[in-house]
């Protein structure tokens, strides 16, 4: 007990009142010390616009946001705690600040706290192959990411993240019906030439996957087989050697050098017109008409001139894949009309028939937002076409007549490893045909891992089309539709 008479414990709880004093202080300081840098802490992780994002070793990028403003890829802090004794090694990555506490404060000098400034993507399972990434450093190093990287403001891109996530759900039921190796789907909206959706499938093994810094729609190439059938009708009207109303003998024998031409399924005896040519596809009818043409001064400048022969700008800087002739049968001149022989990226074909149904000799596609109406310019020749594929489309599709929907299928094979085939299958449609506003790709590389008839672009990637539009027609503007016919 303490005897407070006595100066000598007196002064030993003067003392002790000193110490108490001193720790009740020091213990304060902590705490405020704690409290001050989570609360600095959270004011950095609440904050993911370009602007109040800091940092003082890395720069933060711009966001990309998509038509609706929706985000799509943000620059934000990731937090992580390591133990630099000896080789470092994370403890925890990407841990929440709550977390935190428990681990930096045990008084291990050698547990580190490390904010690292990384990249969001909040859409990641349905934007692959769109967005591109950044490095460790911070830095774009493919496709948009890439683009915006020497950028000082944020991206607004043409997609419609919606519109994409119901095509990518319709798309990805189907795929798990046919199996093929990879599908695509493309939605353009032709007033605007803007991209509305990229969607991409790539259902093999992991190891045989695409590199996600490719763009499918820009990178690849394939032989799109029928639908550059419309091409061949098209140039051949152009250059006014064919008349709608003509008859070509398609069941008689047509050679490419030594190389017989058939089709198939066969056709019935009776001469077809080029309606019947497109909607029964015919390539013995495609290479008829394209021998009215001249093969080098009028067919080949058309191609030239709808952009099938050179790449194209797909956006952001990302230009397409360079489109390759190939000799086939030994006679691009008598290929390329029914699609063999020219192999070109989805864009380019997108392109090549936003040109023809709209008018536009300068259509172009792109993935940016263009906030621009575009009137198409309707001429003969585009008229006569967007009819004669909307007739060659017919289907018993309730959606077929609803949106007055025109296009062609393409079935292309293709040849691997021990001789095994497959097919290639194409659809593309545009709609209302009497005044294009949306153009669409569907595309499927080897579906059923099988070769045949059953396998064609009519049993499969047509259907898959239509699926698709039943789910989306809502959220488009079709108010436009009209079922008149436009004469010119």
């Amino acid at each position: 007990m303490f005897n407070l008479s006595d100066e000598t414990d007196y002064k030993l709880l003067s003392k002790t009142k000193s110490y108490y004093n001193f720790f009740i202080l020091a213990v304060l300081s902590l705490f405020t010390a704690i409290f001050i840098r989570l609360l600095f802490l959270s004011f950095d992780n609440s904050n993911h616009a370009i602007t109040k994002v800091r940092d003082t070793s890395q720069k933060a990028l711009p966001t990309i946001y998509d038509f609706n403003k929706i985000t799509l890829a943000y620059s934000d802090y990731n937090y992580s705690i390591k133990n630099v004794k000896n080789d470092v090694k994370y403890l925890k990555r990407n841990i929440p600040l709550n977390e935190i506490l428990e681990t930096i404060y045990i008084g291990n000098p050698y547990i580190k706290f490390e904010k690292i400034l990384t990249r969001k993507y909040p859409h990641s399972a349905i934007t692959n192959n769109t967005i591109g990434h950044t490095n460790i450093d911070h830095k774009g190093v493919s496709l948009i990411e890439k683009f915006i990287d020497q950028k000082n403001e944020n991206i607004y891109l043409s997609l419609d993240i919606q519109i994409q996530k119901k095509i990518h759900d319709s798309l990805y039921k189907d795929t798990m019906n046919l199996k093929p190796d990879y599908a695509m789907n493309v939605l353009v909206d032709l007033s605007k030439e803007e991209i509305v959706s990229n969607v991409f499938l790539d259902n093999r093994n992991v190891k045989d996957r695409f590199d996600q810094t490719l763009l499918p729609l820009k990178d690849l190439k394939f032989d799109f087989g029928s639908v550059f059938k419309a091409f061949t009708v098209y140039s051949a009207l152009k250059n006014q050697k064919i008349d709608i109303n003509e008859y070509f003998d398609v069941d008689q024998p047509v050679f490419i050098g030594s190389k017989i031409i058939n089709d198939f399924p066969r056709n019935s005896k009776i001469p077809m017109q080029v309606g019947d040519i497109l909607k029964k596809s015919s390539n013995r009818g495609a290479i008829l008409i394209r021998r009215n043409l001249d093969c080098q001064n009028e067919f080949k400048v058309d191609l030239d001139e709808i952009g099938l022969l050179n790449s194209t700008n797909v956006g952001f800087g990302m230009i397409s894949v360079e489109p390759t002739v190939n000799n086939f049968r030994g006679s691009y001149c008598d290929n390329i009309p029914f699609g063999y022989g020219l192999s070109i990226s989805p864009i380019q074909l997108i392109n090549a028939y936003g040109k023809i149904v709209t008018g536009r000799n300068d259509f172009s596609a792109t993935l940016e937002k263009k906030e621009k109406l575009y009137k198409n310019r309707y001429n003969k020749i585009s008229n006569i076409v967007t009819k004669l594929l909307f007739y060659a489309n017919e289907t018993d599709n309730e959606l077929y007549k609803n949106f007055l929907v025109a296009g062609k299928t393409g079935t292309s094979d293709q040849t691997i490893l021990n001789n095994k085939k497959f097919q290639n299958v194409t659809y593309v449609s545009f709609f209302p045909y009497n005044n294009p506003k949306y153009l669409n790709f569907t595309f499927m590389q080897n579906p059923k891992e099988s070769y045949g008839k059953y396998m064609t672009a009519g049993n499969t990637v047509k259907p898959t089309f239509y699926n698709i539009l039943k789910e989306i027609y809502i959220y488009l503007d079709l108010s436009i539709i009209n079922t008149k016919s436009r004469d010119i």
